[in-house]
């Protein structure tokens, strides 16, 4: 009797609860997409897909009244009974009726305005009546690319199933189900119980929640930039209003207002909010934002539409259904996606309970990627279009063969084939079913080939292995680099083992050996790329190497979300190295600097003399605010830009040449980059650090500060660097401090100017402090602007810059090549 009872429990979820599904279209009979399907008077909904298809799978027995509402469509209301059989419906929706005739216009008052100010006077009040809930959460994304270059397009037909020979297709389809906790302004914890990733049977999707807090509530809503609400406090300043309808619904009536930006340029959106009358709470929204005012130039618009429900007990407006579109292009790239999200089933509570809201922002259960078909069938609020369908059919029997041993066996037989180039050019041989690849890099390893007056031209060979998975799990790296300098005429030879234990903790050991030409401020100095330019065509030469024979192991791992250890120890002997060539391409009667940085003049004395040395080094992590998506194989660590980094670290050195050589040296640093409303991004940072028992260290040894000599920079953002400032002119063997400040205005300024606005420039203002114990305090005061280019492609910033340092002033322009950054 006992199993009957099991089986009767087993079988009532599925006997008490119907599946109410059908179709939406327009009067033409063409299919209504996003259109909301709710339960009146409950949070039960769903919203069509493209080819105006819904289910709800989840209705209790009993009569209900279905609402079905689309912007643009009068709603529609439909009664149901519910008795546990299926349930197909076909549904017509009709244009809305302009009904304005019932607003009084007069000449004085704009009402739309008039609506505006209302819902601007009770956004707060409004916001705070949805701060605190729990909920269903579905989200389904989608990416397609229309367009690839050529090559481009070859390759990616033969990887991906589904692209045609132009490379258009479907290149991921992945949805999620999950319960939600929020409380405003963006605490959140998430609960996926499924995740479906198309030709991914283990996959995990990442379609979280955590990207689905558009609040438009808010005063500035985050799209890679922060836009500005049109109901925002200052959106009068930014927004021309219009009313263009009227209709009613449960008897509340509710406004739609076209919204558009006074200026182009700036951070806002173009489209229709509705607001609901007296409550002036929002109904719904439709914006577009072309990707130029979002300062992100590779997308051309994203577009974002919003559904919300009322809920006649709670007396609350709750948004429903949220679909974020987006389309994007770049170097003959074009691409389109979209994420429609369904909320539903909130409980909205007074406070949640103690460590509901931790370090974990999103936990991914075990076996959420296991769920079979007759699962996602009941549980999948929003219907699969036939596009999705075809697929997940597609890719799913695809990936059963391209996984399956004979398969990998037969590409990589194609691949390892032996060429008679790849002595020159590069080989590698793969065994994908046992994920390890062994190559041997040779011009293709161009990257690490540089010029430089002690070594000349120099070449790196190299014979590299990977054992494991890229993504998660176990993975052991092998690098051997083989160099040659030729003005030299030395071959150097450097290896560097890694082993990644997990994706846990990512726990990392990493051991080092062999002999490399280094830099004396090694991190700190030109780029070897801009040197190379430099040095051959100006007869300028900013690297002064001294060369280093050592042994190092290194461990890193996280000890909790928010911190991470570093140890290390090394043995090295230090060796002073010459000038080899004085070749260039012009000036060739000129001499390179000496390679001793600190006598450029001197060609006579070496720098240092030989020396080993023992190096114990320790160093802790501080993210602070940093959250976590708990995967049941991976742990992705979320950096909250709202709060500091701190590292602070120590490092022992034991001379065993000269024990007087041998010293400590404490260090630390803080950071943060925070968004400040419209007015852009504000990026700091402090570097201190204290040298004990450092009187005689040679100068390898000393702490190097980030300048440059060359007037040409490479990242877009300048919070640890100087740009003005001599290399070795003011490292320290002492104390030391550097502050490090630059404010993006993100186009607040220039997108107001009506000629300026269409260059889309913005403007950068920055200070740069360093303070040592061995000279003045240095200063660089910069203003620059960013975004220089054209179309999508903007890659250069100019900064003018001056320095002070006691009496004597600098001045120059230094030149932003972010493609550079890449590049090396």
């Amino acid at each position: 009797m006992r199993y009957f009872y099991l089986l009767i429990a087993t079988l009532l979820p599925f006997l008490s609860h119907a599946q109410v599904s059908g179709t939406v279209t327009n009067q033409d009979k063409k299919p209504l997409p996003a259109v909301s399907v709710l339960v009146k008077n409950s949070y039960l909904g769903t919203s069509t897909n493209t080819d105006g298809e819904f289910s709800l799978s989840k209705v209790p027995p009993g009569t209900h009244t279905l609402i079905f509402k689309s912007l643009g469509y009068q709603t529609l209301e439909k009664t149901i009974a519910v008795d546990g059989s299926k349930i197909q419906l076909a549904i017509t929706l009709e244009e809305d009726k302009q009904v304005l005739e019932e607003v009084v216009i007069t000449n004085t008052e704009n009402p739309a305005l008039r609506i505006i100010k209302q819902a601007i006077k009770h956004r707060a009040a409004n916001g705070n009546k949805i701060d605190k809930y729990e909920a269903d959460f579905y989200s389904k994304g989608i990416m397609r690319m229309e367009n690839l270059p050529k090559k481009m397009a070859k390759a990616a037909s033969e990887e991906i199933p589904g692209l045609d020979s132009t490379g258009a297709g479907v290149i991921y389809l992945s949805e999620t189900v999950s319960k939600i906790s929020f409380q405003k302004p963006n605490k959140l914890y998430e609960e996926i119980v499924a995740s479906k990733v198309s030709g991914n049977d283990r996959g995990f999707s990442f379609n979280t929640a955590i990207g689905a807090n558009f609040d438009f509530y808010s005063n500035t809503v985050d799209l890679g930039t922060g836009i500005i609400s049109p109901i925002a406090n200052q959106a009068l300043s930014y927004y021309q209003f219009k009313l263009l309808n009227i209709h009613e619904e449960d008897g509340q009536r509710v406004y739609e207002i076209q919204v558009k930006p006074k200026r182009d340029k700036e951070p806002v959106v173009d489209g229709v909010i509705y607001i609901v009358d007296d409550s002036w709470e929002i109904y719904a929204i439709d914006f577009t934002i072309p990707g130029y005012r979002t300062q992100q130039p590779v997308l051309d618009s994203i577009s974002l539409v919003q559904h919300y429900a009322w809920h006649a007990q709670d007396k609350r407006w709750t948004k429903s259904m949220q679909r974020i579109s987006f389309s994007l292009g770049f170097f003959g790239i074009k691409a389109n996606g979209s994420y429609l999200q369904n909320f539903s089933n909130y409980t909205f509570v007074e406070s949640f309970p103690k460590g509901t809201f931790g370090s974990t922002i999103t936990k991914i259960n075990t076996g959420a990627n296991l769920m079979d078909s007759l699962y996602w069938k009941e549980a999948r609020p929003i219907e699969l279009t036939e596009e999705e369908r075809l697929d997940y059919a597609l890719k799913d029997s695809v990936q059963i063969i391209r996984t399956s041993r004979p398969y990998l066996d037969s590409v990589d037989r194609v691949r390892n084939k032996f060429r008679v180039l790849d002595p020159i050019m590069g080989y590698a041989y793969r065994d994908s079913y046992r994920n390890y690849k062994i190559e041997y890099v040779g011009l293709s390893n161009l990257n690490k080939s540089s010029f430089n007056a002690v070594q000349g031209f120099t070449f790196t060979a190299a014979v590299n292995a990977t054992f494991g998975k890229n993504e998660t799990g176990p993975l052991t790296t092998f690098n051997n680099d083989f160099q040659y300098a030729f003005a030299e005429q030395k071959l150097r030879f450097y290896a560097d083992y890694q082993h990644r234990f997990n994706t846990k903790n990512y726990a990392i050991v990493n051991f080092e050996f062999g002999n490399q030409a280094v830099p004396f401020n090694e991190g700190q100095g030109v780029l070897p790329l801009i040197n190379n330019f430099s040095s051959l065509w100006f007869k300028d030469n900013y690297i002064q190497l001294y060369q280093r024979e050592q042994v190092k192991l290194q461990y890193a791992q996280n000890i909790s979300t928010p911190l991470r250890l570093f140890l290390s120890a090394a043995w090295a002997k230090r060796s002073a190295l010459v000038n080899h060539t004085n070749y260039s391409f012009f000036r060739r009667e000129e001499r390179y600097v000496s390679n001793n940085p600190l006598a450029p003049e001197d060609y006579e004395n070496a720098p240092f003399t030989t020396n080993s040395v023992l190096e114990f080094g320790a160093a802790l992590r501080w993210v602070v605010g940093q959250k976590s998506i708990e995967r049941p194989d991976a742990t992705f660590l979320l950096r909250d830009n709202r709060f500091p980094v701190f590292l602070l670290g120590f490092k022992q050195a034991f001379n065993i040449t000269d024990k007087d050589l041998s010293y400590q040296h404490i260090f630390g640093s803080v950071s943060q980059t925070q968004r400040i409303g419209t007015w852009g991004v504000l990026s700091g940072r402090i570097n201190a650090g204290k040298f004990l028992h450092a009187d005689d260290i040679p100068l390898m040894d000393y702490k190097h500060f980030a300048g440059n000599q060359t007037h040409v920079a490479t990242g877009s953002v300048y919070d640890n660097n100087f740009l003005l400032l001599p290399y070795y002119s003011h490292s320290s063997k002492d104390a030391y401090l550097q502050l490090h400040a630059e404010h993006d205005f993100k186009g607040y300024f220039f997108n107001k100017v009506p000629l300026l606005q269409y260059l889309q420039w913005g403007l950068i203002a920055g200070y740069h402090q360093l303070a040592t114990t061995e000279r003045k305090p240095y200063h660089e005061f910069t203003l620059g602007i960013d975004n220089i280019g054209w179309g999508k492609y903007r890659l250069f910033r100019v900064d003018y810059v001056r320095s002070l340092e006691g009496r004597q002033q600098v001045h120059g322009v230094v030149v932003g090549i972010k493609l550079l950054g890449i590049l090396n």
